[in-house]
């Protein structure tokens, strides 16, 4: 089961764990919609994990899903 961009609630993840699904968890970091490949006078890598001053927010939000999950054998992809 793929949760599609944003982790989901954590009672998920105990149903997944007690019925055998195996599960994809995403960290919340979106970024559709953030750049326009260049179009008026924007530049093409504008998402967050391509600045240096979001790198700390970014690793934030994969590190703080990796602990809340990290004890769920149902992930099998990170």
């Amino acid at each position: 089961v793929r949760t599609c961009h944003y982790p989901n609630d954590s009672r998920w993840y105990d149903l997944c764990d007690r019925y055998g699904l195996y599960l994809i968890d995403e960290t919340n970091l979106e970024t559709h919609g953030t750049w326009r490949n260049g179009q008026h006078g924007e530049e093409w890598d504008n998402v967050p994990g391509s600045k240096p001053c979001w790198t700390e927010a970014v690793l934030d939000r994969a590190r703080s899903m990796y602990e809340r999950d990290k004890n769920h054998p149902s992930i099998i992809i990170w």
